[in-house]
């Protein structure tokens, strides 16, 4: 909605979606974050953290898809658990105008990737 404000003249009609359920947001989460080719001896715990990640996500697919796409390349238990269990996701809104999940995959970016990011911060508006 806040989107569709900025736009001029009023000519984009606004559609309100709701959040995915948790079994939806799961689909997503775990197509990104277990390639179908491999299958490693801790998929059944990363999939039970998973879960868990995922009730954290909102039904916000967006959240899930960058995790997942993130968690993906990871195959450590400890890597899991550290998202999972991220002091980002007890921030307040007013503290942090970014979605946690978003946070998160920003946080674990290679340091090559958050260059381009700061780098594309610099263009100005418009």
């Amino acid at each position: 909605q806040s989107v569709a404000a900025v736009v001029p003249f009023n000519v984009v009609k606004v559609y309100h979606l709701n959040q995915l359920s948790n079994e939806d947001c799961w689909l997503v989460f775990a197509n990104l974050a277990f390639p179908l080719s491999e299958d490693s001896e801790n998929r059944g715990t990363l999939e039970k953290i998973g879960k868990e990640i995922v009730k954290k996500c909102n039904g916000l697919p967006l959240a899930a898809q960058s995790l997942g796409g993130m968690l993906r390349r990871k195959h450590a238990l400890r890597d899991w658990i550290n998202v999972l269990e991220s002091d980002i996701w007890e921030l307040p809104e007013s503290q942090c105008k970014i979605i946690p999940a978003l946070r998160i995959s920003y946080n674990h970016l290679p340091p090559h990737l958050k260059r381009c990011f700061v780098y594309c911060s610099l263009y100005p508006k418009d």
